[in-house]
């Protein structure tokens, strides 16, 4: 199975991408990350620490879909799709997926519904697998796709402590 499969079975859409929306769903995520930790340091719920943390996971998986040039369909498993497409890109051992989406399941459980249910450590793991999965896919999209980032496309650490989504005027 590949991409190209998917979109023939109306899975996902081949839709081509540049340089700008690439480099603003990374900053998204970022900002997710960054939000993340803030939610870590203000001693949030496990459950919306590990919203942010999938927030930030979802961003970079769409980052890598869309630089290979596809997009999931509205109403489709948007979500299980994007994450499970990793293997397509930073993940073709499919090693950190099945931990990817017991996350979506779990922030799901969570956000319609059952709060409560997310322990701190898997609210940590899903941290530490977002900023890892950043690597991976920055790193992947510079080698498979340079052209679709901008050269002041991030970087190895993400945005400095003290903005946010909801603050950076930028």
């Amino acid at each position: 199975m590949t991409l190209e499969n998917w979109a023939k079975a109306k899975l996902l859409e081949a839709l081509d991408s540049d340089a700008e929306e690439i480099t603003r769903l990374l900053q998204s995520a970022d900002d997710y990350l960054e939000d993340y930790r803030r939610a870590v340091g203000a001693e949030m719920s496990s459950d919306a620490q590990l919203d942010m943390a999938y927030g930030a996971i979802r961003n970079f998986a769409t980052a890598a879909l869309r630089a290979a040039g596809y997009r999931t369909l509205k109403g489709r498993n948007e979500h299980y799709y994007t994450i499970d497409s990793l293997r397509y890109s930073v993940d073709p051992d499919a090693k950190l997926i099945p931990a990817l989406d017991k996350f979506r399941a779990k922030r799901n459980i969570g956000n319609y519904g059952d709060r409560g249910r997310v322990s701190q450590k898997e609210a940590d793991s899903a941290g530490k697998m977002a900023a890892q999965l950043r690597e991976l896919v920055i790193a992947w999209i510079r080698k498979a796709h340079p052209d679709k980032l901008k050269k002041e496309a991030p970087q190895a650490e993400a945005r400095p402590k003290g903005k946010s989504r909801a603050t950076d005027t930028s």
